[in-house]
């Protein structure tokens, strides 16, 4: 099964290592060059219509493939067939990312949950999927069903929505579920960070934020000790940040 690990021990590339103008955003590309950098990653993982596990974080097909169409709609063979933002790299399958990701760097599997996917069933075959991965991984959703139909021993994490497009009380009710329910960890915005640390405050529960883009934002974020998943500055930054 899925191995436990200690979530601030690492970085993680958001969607994958990926940059405006080469490797695109949730590739097999940009996970291999996640990999090579010694990164953990962040990504999205969607059902398609014939029940597959697919990496993909839109709900629909048009800003990374240029296509017109639901993701859910089409079977994987249709998506597999699609070219992520004009590069030669295709929509990958949960399978296609496990055959290439090292066992010893993390894997962050947002489910995302929207439409008519069934929060229970997609996080009982996300889990199941992975517990038989041997490798470091852990799956979390801002679906609250989702997470708590994960099965038992896997690791599991609470996505919140920022407090700015919701609430102070939205965000303490989510967090407070999570944590009754024994919750692996939080995984929230980096503007609610301070939010975040008092809620886990006196428990040995982490949180990890998202998603840092600049220098600037990850040093405010030093004195709340977070995990951080980043894009679009150097990984050397971002692994610094986690060095003893």
């Amino acid at each position: 099964m899925a191995r436990r690990f200690a979530l601030k021990d690492f970085a993680y590339a958001h969607r994958g290592l990926w940059t405006k103008d080469g490797l695109p955003e949730n590739s097999l590309g940009g996970f291999r060059a996640a990999a090579d950098a010694g990164l953990g990653i962040e990504f999205d993982l969607r059902p398609s219509a014939d029940d597959e596990i697919m990496v993909f974080h839109d709900a629909v097909l048009g800003r990374m493939t240029g296509t017109e169409g639901h993701f859910a709609d089409q079977p994987a063979s249709a998506l597999k067939a699609h070219r992520l933002a004009g590069t030669g790299e295709p929509v990958p399958s949960f399978e296609d990312l496990l055959s290439l990701w090292p066992q010893d760097l993390p894997l962050l599997a947002e489910m995302k949950i929207d439409g008519e996917t069934s929060p229970s069933a997609f996080a009982a075959k996300v889990g199941a999927r992975l517990m038989d991965w041997p490798g470091l991984a852990a799956a979390m959703s801002f679906a609250e069903a989702a997470v708590r139909a994960l099965p038992k021993g896997l690791m599991r994490g609470q996505l919140i929505a920022p407090v700015s497009q919701f609430s102070a009380d939205y965000f303490d009710g989510v967090a407070s579920r999570a944590l009754d329910d024994g919750i692996d960890y939080l995984a929230v915005h980096y503007t609610d960070a301070e939010r975040a640390a008092a809620a886990v405050e006196g428990r040995n529960v982490p949180f990890v934020v998202w998603t840092v883009r600049t220098e600037a934002d990850l040093a405010a974020l030093k004195p709340y000790g977070p995990a951080v998943i980043f894009e679009q500055f150097s990984p050397a930054l971002a692994l610094a940040a986690i060095a003893p």
